[in-house]
């Protein structure tokens, strides 16, 4: 399979709304499948996070496409460029592929509203919380948010995609502990786990329950 690599462009609105076709599993970079490192920007730092390759391999039984959707402010702040940080995600993907897992896309946003680089100093529709990357990648590949999936370490993580229909999981892994403790009732997630494979876990008995769910409501309608 080949993955996109999407460049957040300085999203302004939600794009266009198409014909949705399938659901989808989004999930955060660091801290969610590979360990947090303060502006990660050399390969040799990058550790996936224990149970991240088993619980890819499960959401392949559902075959639905896997995003990776990530706010890398690094480049805005002047720590690395993006060569750098296409050169990290060529390298997951080739570990990726090695576990004969494959991404359909990966999408960053390198804008931030302070940035010490100009060109990246942009309060950006696409920068999570902010649900821009989602809707484009829906756009792109005619998703169905209302039955994705994400998953990540970050309060913003779970407001994007709440914000963009999807149920979301919390993980504990990453700032995922220091990010409970700032749950309220409007920024709950729909699950907290402790790792990407127990959120995996929960995805898989959630999606089956609710192809069953909608398969019984359809039965019925047609004998009504």
């Amino acid at each position: 399979m080949n993955t996109l690599i999407y460049r957040c462009s300085g999203l302004s609105e939600v794009p266009k709304r198409i014909t949705a076709l399938t659901p989808a599993i989004f999930f955060d970079r660091d801290g969610t499948i590979i360990e947090e490192k303060h502006y990660l920007k050399q390969i040799t730092d990058i550790r996936f996070l224990h149970g991240v390759i088993s619980g890819l391999k499960k959401l392949k039984l559902i075959n639905l496409p896997l995003y990776l959707v990530t706010n890398q402010a690094g480049i805005a702040h002047g720590y690395f460029d993006e060569s750098t940080l296409e050169e990290i995600h060529l390298f997951l993907l080739r570990e990726l592929a090695k576990a004969n897992i494959f991404l359909k896309g990966v999408y960053y946003c390198p804008h931030h509203p302070t940035a010490k680089i100009d060109q990246y100093c942009l309060n950006c529709y696409g920068r999570k919380p902010e649900p821009g990357l989602l809707f484009k990648a829906a756009e792109i590949d005619a998703l169905d948010l209302n039955w994705s999936y994400f998953i990540g370490d970050k309060l913003s993580d779970i407001a994007a995609g709440k914000k963009a229909g999807m149920k979301t999981i919390l993980v504990l892994t990453g700032y995922g502990k220091e990010e409970r403790a700032k749950i309220t009732m409007i920024n709950s997630p729909d699950y907290i786990a402790q790792n990407f494979l127990q959120a995996t876990n929960w995805i898989l008995k959630d999606y089956y329950y609710r192809r069953l769910e909608r398969t019984s409501r359809l039965r019925v309608s047609e004998n009504a």
